[in-house]
Formats: C-alpha cells, sequence, structure tokens
C-alpha cells in the first residue's frame, strides 16, 4: 500500500517571527540547526524542513502523537537529497521538498510499513541484526545444518532451507532421506543437500552416524519440517541434543519430544521450541484451551522448567526466555495462517543463531521478521491466497528495512 503525505507553508511565516532561535532550538534538532547554520539565507530551507515534518505527520496518519517534531529529522545526503529520520531510524520512503518566493512544499511519498508498529520497538529490533564487514566470508556467516524432510513432505524441508538462506546464512546442508533427497536438490539452487539413509521414506536411526557427523561442521541444527513420525525419529533426536550444536526444534521434531519431554532435561545443548497450541498441548498435556488463555504464563514455565527457549505461535507470538525474559511479537497477518509458514519461521530462527545471535534473541528477531515479511507480501498480493514461499521471498526486504535503520 502506498501512502502519500503533503504540506506546504508560508516561507515568511517564520523569517518574521521575533523569536527565531528559540523557534529553532525547540523544533529542530542539532544537525538540523548546523545545516541551517551553513545557509546564507535559511528560512526556505527552515520552512521546507518543517513542511516535510508536517508531511510525514499526515503520511503515518497519526498526527503528532506519542512523538514531537524533534523526533523527526530532515537530513540531507552528500549530494542534498533530503531524507527523514524518525527516532534515528531512516525512513524508507521518498521526500521532496520545494520552494516558490512564498511557499515551501513538501510531500511525503512510500510503502506504508512504518505506521503499524511502534517506532522505539523497530529500533530495538534493528540492533538485534548481526553484523556485516566487508572483508566477511561465507565461513562468517553461519552454517546451517537442516534435518528435516520425509516422503511428501519434501516442500517443508526446502522451506526452511530456504529461509536460512534468505536470511544471510552464509552455508546451508539440508540433511533429507536419500529416497527425495534427489528432488530437494532440484529445488534448491544455493543449499547443499546431504542423503540420510532411511526408512519407509523416513529417516532411520541408521542415519544418526550421518547426522552427528553432519553437526560437527555446523554452527546451529533446525529439526523437524516434514519429518515425518517413526520410533526410530526418537533415538536420532535425542542423540542430536546430547551434541553441543544449538538445536531449534519445530513441527515432527516437536511431536517427537512430546513422547518424552524429559529428554530435554538431558539435552547439552542451547534449544528453541516453536510450537504452536496444538503441539504446546501434546508438550504439556493441557488443553489448547487452556493455554490460549494463559499464553504467557505457560510458556515462561515451560521455558524455566527445561532450560529452553520457548517461542509460542499464534496472534501475538510469545517468546519466553527459562532466564524470565518474556516478549511478544505483533507482527503478522491472517493471511500467514497457511501451510508452510512455521518451517519457514525455523529457517529464519535457525539462521540467526548460526549467525551469532543468543537464542532469545535469535527467535524474539526471528519472529518480527517472519512477520514483517509476511506483512510485506501482503501489502503486495493480500492476505487472501499468501503461501509461505511469499514470504520467503520478503525476508531480504524485512531486513532490509532493519538494516539501513541501524544508527
Amino acid at each position: 500500500m502506498i501512502r502519500v503525505g503533503t504540506d506546504i507553508v508560508e516561507i515568511s511565516r517564520f523569517s518574521n517571527m521575533k523569536n527565531r532561535e528559540n523557534f529553532k532550538n525547540r523544533f529542530f534538532t542539532k544537525r538540523e540547526i548546523e545545516y541551517f547554520d551553513m545557509l546564507s539565507n535559511p528560512w526556505q530551507s527552515i520552512a521546507g524542513a518543517f513542511a516535510a515534518k508536517e508531511a510525514f505527520s499526515k503520511y503515518l496518519g497519526s498526527g503528532f502523537r506519542k512523538f514531537e517534531l524533534r523526533d523527526i529529522e530532515i537530513l540531507h545526503n552528500r549530494l542534498g537529497k533530503p531524507y527523514i529520520e524518525f527516532f534515528g531510524i531512516r525512513v524508507n520512503a521518498d521526500l521532496s521538498i520545494s520552494h516558490s518566493k512564498e511557499y515551501a512544499v513538501a510531500t511525503v511519498c512510500g510503502e506504508d510499513v512504518i505506521s503499524e508498529y511502534d517506532i522505539k520497538e523497530l529500533h530495538e529490533y534493528a540492533k538485534l541484526l548481526p553484523k556485516r564487514y566487508s572483508n566477511m566470508h561465507k565461513g562468517d556467516c553461519g552454517q546451517v545444518l537442516v534435518v528435516a524432510g520425509s516422503v511428501g513432505f519434501v516442500g517443508a524441508a526446502c522451506l526452511c532451507s530456504k529461509a536460512c538462506i534468505r536470511c544471510g546464512s552464509g552455508l546451508v546442508t539440508l540433511a533429507t532421506p536419500q529416497c527425495i533427497q534427489p528432488y530437494a536438490s532440484v529445488k534448491l539452487t544455493e543449499v547443499m543437500t546431504k542423503p540420510l539413509k532411511c526408512e519407509s521414506g523416513v529417516i532411520s536411526k541408521d542415519a544418526i552416524p550421518q547426522i552427528i557427523d553432519g553437526l560437527k561442521n555446523s554452527d546451529v541444527c533446525a529439526i523437524g519440517p516434514g519429518l515425518g513420525r517413526s520410533k526410530d525419529l526418537e533415538l536420532v533426536v535425542k542423540e542430536m541434543l546430547k551434541c553441543d550444536v544449538p538445536c531449534v526444534i519445530d513441527a515432527d521434531g516437536l511431536n517427537v519430544v512430546s513422547n518424552d519431554v524429559d529428554m530435554l532435561k538431558e539435552k547439552n545443548c542451547r534449544a528453541i521450541l516453536t510450537p504452536h497450541p496444538g503441539e504446546m498441548s501434546r508438550l504439556t498435556s493441557l488443553s489448547i484451551a487452556e493455554i490460549e488463555e494463559n499464553r504467557e504464563s505457560i510458556a515462561l514455565e515451560f521455558a524455566e522448567k527445561y532450560d529452553v527457549t520457548l517461542l509460542l505461535k499464534g496472534h501475538n507470538t510469545v517468546i519466553a526466555s527459562p532466564d524470565g525474559r518474556v516478549k511478544i511479537n505483533t507482527t503478522g497477518n491472517s493471511g500467514m495462517a497457511s501451510g508452510g509458514m512455521g518451517d519457514v519461521l525455523t529457517g529464519v530462527i535457525a539462521s540467526f543463531v548460526g549467525q551469532g545471535i543468543s537464542c532469545f534473541d535469535a527467535a524474539v528477531l526471528g519472529a518480527y521478521l517472519h512477520g514483517k515479511a509476511g506483512d510485506i507480501a501482503a501489502n503486495e498480493v493480500g492476505e487472501f491466497g499468501l503461501i509461505a514461499s511469499d514470504v520467503v521471498d520478503k525476508l531480504p526486504y524485512a531486513i532490509k528495512l532493519l538494516q539501513e535503520n541501524i544508527t
């Protein structure tokens, strides 16, 4: 959705005022005033900047609620083109300022991506992003092992793997049953594939040495999307949890854990669990209704009891840390209530853990960006018909929104 805000002011309104310095100090920041002071006749620029601030408030559609004019900065790049920073965050919108002898006119035009969320929180999420340096190589950006897939569920494994790549992972390997590995390799151009021994289309216990070998060169593991169900999978998951590589567990991985939740107490790794209410019900033996009525307290209790990061999916996703921290995510939309979205989220979180972010921060950032990518996609195609691969494609845009706004 494209938004536009426009404002026009008389230049004489500013040039003729008596308390000019008080006015400037009240409504403009130090950086803005330094720019004005370089000009021989600054009043056209002052009027233009003031009009731009008013235009931006109209662009947001909020007026000046919860912020002041000084929270909006009208700055200029090295070529003199104006741009906007809001609470220190650069706004992804075009700003045009024009003057005549009598008037200054400003127009702000861009996608509606900033007015829906609290700007201060946006700044917090930006700070969680992994740092990027000019001399980095793929080995510096995290190596992810995705253990996923079974006959009939190649898509889940591929969505998870693609999400890892789209979030900046340097190397991603999908370890999947050898009977479906050829199909996965065709769908995944940038992801390596590792065929695992299987039985009846599902990973078998004979694949455990292959998986353990793959973990030796991995910074994180994602396990569960489309994994299927079998008795052997319980042995597979238990052995993986004994390794010291962080694990993000979802979908069929959670179904395995729900059969013996105490295996979490025997783990040697940091773990993130991402259940929806139905999976949480199986993990806790509580009803879905009880979980939905007490989302925060139940998520936190589980996280503390089993020393895991717990992400309880749903409207206003809850992220709980074993140290007592709780975060509520507000991004996302009803169009994301479709198959494969959870597989994407698992890949997003795993990618950030692999890039060196703590489990709690990776879950918080992952939930935000996953929902934000869904919102960007919904703005383009609508909520009806939104599919998981749309969200994967928009992940870089959601990250870019934050990356450009780190100050």
